[in-house]
């Protein structure tokens, strides 16, 4: 970055005020598929940064359908759960975590499976208490030959003990006990900043049960409003990115929408969208918002559709955005779970345990140009559960009755891009906290007024091959923060990307953090990993597009091993990381 935008960018901040807080409690995500009777189980982490980073290794806990797990605001992997107890980062029991979720479906955790249910699990910060986290947690059990959950649990852990290891200060404590809907279970900040709201539907009712976590407790209210639901079919049922809406959906009680108040708890203006087709069969399915709030994407299994919140009839909306593909990984030709990640992107997996797994580039969009991408992933393990979480970059409603705490929406910048052509890029802000107006700078003084955009999400053609320093700040009435990193187009000259073997490419080097790397074989994407000169694995990823941060690496000189998703080696280069 040049002296002149350093200055600009700091004379911003300081006019500001600015005072932002990393919050990436959702920042790993946590799969793994079953080994009975095994003690190690294989496990995949998707660590999200500038870029995606896809590694595997092995725990001791099992993991079959039900997850939940959390990290700490810098966005380290404190803690996730099966359902059946509770595992820190490390693969160590937490103290006395085992036993959750008492009822018939335990038998799974006997077996060494995992518990048998998606989307019914949550881990929340227990607000004002630091390092103390509470799980809401749906039990389930079998009734006729039939299973439902038969109650909201609660339990609890401080991290704090036993030298960081953990100890459970409680478990299964009943909030209430009733039947419960398959949709699951999903949480929001409370108006004021700081509380959680946690909500759960009643099994074939219009009854809403909605729990407040506060520092003083829970506390539990319900609510009846809008269409019944009919059947025990799953889905979900998520909270929109910005608070002010609840969506539920599942194919055989279809699509619900209200408004929702962060304040009082209450839902208002229901909006039921009836779908009489052949999904109504279909006994899982899934949905996600797009991270502007927008657009609702309700899975069938068969087809995915696309709902617009914004248009005068959200009903007419409707559009077939993708059809599920024949299977490419076993069982894979399903659309099913789907969930929004910190990157703006939704990760989708299909029904079924296996190693595929679908992604939507930009549900931002509207129709096909959401870009969503069937078995994008061909991962290494198979899986059969997906994250779950609120957004965690969620302030209070500013200048409601409820903002009381003195808290404020500091706008959190983010951004990704993809290459669109030579010189052509898109960029998506990726941006929290409300954020009311942004500033692009390209870099590119030689594209004249082009090179600054104040558009959300703006495309820029660069004005010759080369790295480039965009820049993106977001403002609003409390502060502003500026999200800056390097971006090379074009064809680079011969003195900049290095020979690698095999024709891969490499640069720049050295580094100050993110490598670029081109010259694979087409449409394919490379597993990369980083060794020390003693040869001691650092980093690694999988199914990498083009570029890998490594400034989580101290400074210093590092292999960078570049292979076919079959093992093959494609390229090894010794690449020199130099943080400013």
């Amino acid at each position: 970055m040049n002296i002149m935008k350093r200055i600009y960018i700091a004379l911003i901040l300081l006019v500001h005020g600015l005072s932002v807080y990393a919050q990436k409690e959702d920042n790993v995500w946590a799969f793994a598929y079953r080994y009975s009777f095994k003690t190690i189980s294989n496990r995949i982490f998707f660590t999200f940064g500038d870029s995606l980073i896809i590694t595997y290794t092995q725990r001791p806990m099992s993991i079959l359908k039900s997850s939940a797990s959390i990290c700490d605001t810098a966005g380290n992997l404190l803690i996730y759960s099966n359902g059946c107890y509770v595992e820190t980062a490390d693969g160590t029991e937490v103290e006395n975590s085992e036993g959750l979720n008492p009822g018939t479906f335990y038998d799974n955790c006997e077996d060494n499976d995992g518990y048998n249910l998606s989307q019914n699990m949550i881990l929340l910060p227990y607000p004002d208490y630091y390092d103390r986290y509470a799980l809401f947690h749906l039990p389930a059990t079998f009734n006729a030959g039939y299973g439902y959950y038969y109650a909201i649990m609660n339990s609890s852990f401080d991290l704090s003990s036993n030298n960081g290891n953990g100890a459970t200060l409680y478990k299964n404590q009943v909030i209430t006990q009733d039947t419960f809907h398959g949709d699951g279970i999903h949480a929001m900040r409370h108006a004021n900043g700081r509380d959680w709201w946690i909500i759960v539907a009643k099994l074939s009712s219009n009854i809403y049960y909605k729990m407040l976590l506060s520092p003083t407790g829970i506390s539990l209210t319900q609510q009846s409003i809008g269409e019944p639901t009919g059947s025990g079919a799953a889905g979900q049922i998520v909270f929109s990115p910005d608070g002010t809406k609840l969506a539920r959906f599942n194919a055989r009680d279809d699509l619900r929408i209200f408004d929702f108040d962060r304040c009082s708890g209450e839902l208002s203006a229901p909006v039921y969208i009836p779908m009489q087709n052949s999904a109504d069969i279909e006994i899982f399915s899934g949905m996600a918002w797009s991270a502007d709030s927008r657009f609702i994407y309700a899975a069938e299994n068969a087809r995915l559709l696309q709902f617009d919140t914004w248009a005068p009839d959200i009903a007419g909306s409707m559009i077939v955005v993708a059809t599920a593909d024949p299977p490419v990984c076993p069982l894979s030709g399903s659309i099913g779970f789907m969930e929004l990640g910190p990157d703006g992107m939704i990760y989708c997996r299909p029904y079924n345990g296996q190693k595929c797994m679908h992604r939507m580039r930009h549900p931002e969009r509207a129709g096909v140009a959401c870009a969503f991408e069937q078995n994008y992933f061909q991962l290494e393990y198979p899986y059969a559960n997906l994250a779950h979480f609120p957004n965690f970059r969620l302030g209070p409603v500013d200048g409601s009755a409820c903002d009381t705490l003195g808290l404020d929406n500091h706008p959190l910048a983010g951004w990704r891009y993809d290459k669109t052509g030579s010189l052509d890029v898109d960029f998506t802000s990726v941006s929290w906290y409300e954020p009311t107006a942004w500033l692009w700078d390209f870099d590119d003084p030689a594209s004249g007024a082009a090179n600054q955009s104040a558009e959300r999400n703006p495309a820029h053609t660069f004005s010759a091959p080369g790295a480039y320093e965009v820049c993106l700040t977001v403002s609003n009435a409390y502060g502003a923060d500026t999200k800056c990193k390097t971006v090379w187009v074009g064809t680079v000259g011969s003195g900049s990307p290095q020979e690698a073997g095999d024709g891969v490419k490499v640069w720049p080097n050295p580094t100050t953090g993110e490598i670029y790397w081109e010259g694979l074989p087409e449409g394919e994407r490379a597993n990369v990993r980083v060794y020390n000169m003693l040869g001691i694995l650092q980093l690694s990823g999988a199914q990498l597009e083009g570029n890998l941060d490594m400034s989580s690496l101290s400074d210093g000189v590092y292999w960078v091993q570049f292979l076919a998703p079959g093992g093959q080696i494609w390229g090894l280069k010794c690449v020199q990381l130099f943080k400013e």
